[in-house]
């Protein structure tokens, strides 16, 4: 068996490939939690927002079962 030198050429390439491997794929996970962040973000927002609504709902709904509770007590009478 023959050994072949190893130049610094290939060593250094190398070296350069696995470190733009490694960036590549931080890059790919960072662009993933910076969309996830987004959409939760926004996600809450609506539930917020869906929350507010149903109290507001809720509100308006005892108004009206009290309004026709007042008004099956008139026609009762």
């Amino acid at each position: 068996m023959t050994t072949q030198p190893v130049s610094l050429k290939s060593v250094k390439d190398a070296i350069l490939f696995v470190v733009a491997i490694i960036t590549c794929i931080a890059g790919v996970i960072f662009w993933v939690q910076t969309a996830s962040d987004e959409k939760i973000e926004r996600i809450e927002r609506d539930i917020t927002t869906i929350q507010s609504d149903v109290k507001e709902l809720q509100r308006n709904t005892n108004e009206i079962l009290r309004v026709v509770g007042r008004l099956e007590g008139k026609i009762g009478n």
